[in-house]
């Protein structure tokens, strides 16, 4: 082991530190000019070995998967704008999953770059033994669990251009009160969740700021403040979904609420 740097070492660490001061501040900047969310999407390219000579199988994972990131955020607005997509509209599964991306890659386009500041891999599976064969001809995949930094602003905008949601009005939002959720893995109960902030407790607007498995911030706006959220939250009852109060943080003034997620045949 060796105990210190040399004079070129140091220098190199040195140069690394300061691009990272460097990059944070860029970041913050960033943050403080536009919304930004951050995804875990896992994206996943079926392996056709007529194209192994054309496509690099890891890149189109990867693009497979910032597009899952960036479209999940666009399902989420859609939602908050009161519109159900189309896989809530049809019956047939495959078809409207087929029209769901259809009309999002209408109204945002294919290239996922206006919409995504950067992206990291946190876990690169490689190549694997496909496990629904749903396409003849493709018996490996490549699959990526990635990090997308999402701009919330630039998906809304296009949104809004597309005609999918109308142009919000800055002057009815009111002051926003973050509600951290842990404990939820399924999708289907964040909705139901994000469904009750509006329907019972009349929240006039809420945006998911962090997407995560089993832990969710939402930003949410309505007639309340922090204690008199948590105070609804605390007499929420549904036959699938549990939610128990942790508490306000003193000095952010945000709530942070456990959640669980009951199967259908498990008593509550």
């Amino acid at each position: 082991m060796r105990a210190g740097f040399g004079a070129g070492e140091g220098h190199s660490v040195g140069w690394r530190v300061t691009l990272g001061v460097v990059v944070l501040s860029m970041l913050g900047v960033a943050s403080a000019q536009a919304e930004l969310q951050r995804v875990e999407a896992v994206g996943i390219y079926g392996i056709r070995d007529s194209m192994r000579s054309q496509v690099v199988p890891r890149d189109e994972a990867i693009a497979r998967a910032r597009w899952e990131g960036v479209s999940r955020v666009a399902r989420e607005l859609l939602g908050e704008a009161g519109l159900a997509t189309a896989t809530d509209e049809t019956d047939g599964e495959g078809d409207s999953s087929k029209q769901e991306a259809a009309t999002l890659e209408s109204a945002l386009g294919k290239d996922t770059l206006p919409y995504t500041r950067s992206y990291r891999i946190l876990k690169d599976q490689g190549e694997r033994p496909v496990l629904f064969e749903d396409s003849p001809g493709i018996k490996r995949e490549y699959v990526v669990v990635v990090e997308v930094i999402v701009d919330v602003d630039r998906v809304n905008a296009a949104l809004e251009r597309s005609g999918l949601i109308a142009g919000s009005d800055p002057g009815e939002a009111g002051e926003a009160v973050l509600l951290e959720v842990v404990g939820l893995a399924r999708y289907e109960a964040l909705q139901t969740v994000v469904a009750a902030l509006r329907d019972r407790y009349g929240a006039t607007r809420v945006r998911t700021l962090v997407f995560e498995n089993e832990r969710q911030l939402l930003s949410v706006e309505g007639p309340f403040d922090a204690d008199g959220l948590l105070s609804r939250l605390s007499r929420y009852r549904n036959p699938r979904l549990i939610l128990e109060p942790l508490g306000v943080d003193a000095v952010s003034g945000q709530i942070r609420v456990m959640g669980r997620w009951l199967a259908e045949d498990e008593p509550s």
